[in-house]
């Protein structure tokens, strides 16, 4: 499937369409988080970071994303509205400090994400648990001002 065609699923709840689009997220599939976001979509981590705008900037995000970092998603609460849901998950990263250990950063996070009637995610917020998230990245040395260095 190409990255700039949407999947078509408008006939599916918001828990169905939660779980085709966290199939993304747990696979690390690019295309496939590209192709459940709408055109003018936007995707917004905050830490810092300035907001990404449209389906093709948000398939070149997540490739980055990917490539730096080697995260995994614990499921955590899930709560759904009419053309929302709402998020809770810990994300869980091998890291290396300073001094070249590995360890494991646990950051909480939360996601909101609304949905049009295609089905399609027109936006995604993403927020951190800021404190953790400063701990593991500052150790790691990869902690900087304006957002997460990917």
């Amino acid at each position: 499937m190409s990255a700039t065609m949407p999947l078509k699923h408008s006939a599916l709840s918001v828990e169905q369409l939660f779980d085709r689009y966290h199939i993304g997220w747990e696979t690390r599939d690019p295309d496939h988080i590209a192709a459940t976001h709408s055109e003018d979509t936007i995707f917004w981590l905050h830490d810092g970071s300035a907001p990404v705008t449209g389906r093709e900037a948000l398939r070149q995000h997540c490739i980055a994303m990917f490539k730096s970092y080697n995260f995994t998603l614990e499921m955590g609460r899930r709560l759904f509205g009419a053309d929302h849901w709402v998020f809770e998950w810990t994300m869980v990263l091998p890291l290396v400090d300073k001094d070249g250990a590995v360890f494991t950063a646990r950051v909480e996070m939360l996601d909101v994400v609304t949905v049009n009637s295609a089905g399609e995610v027109t936006r995604k917020d993403v927020f951190m648990n800021g404190d953790q998230a400063q701990a593991a990245f500052a150790r790691a040395g990869v902690a900087i001002e304006g957002g997460i260095r990917t």
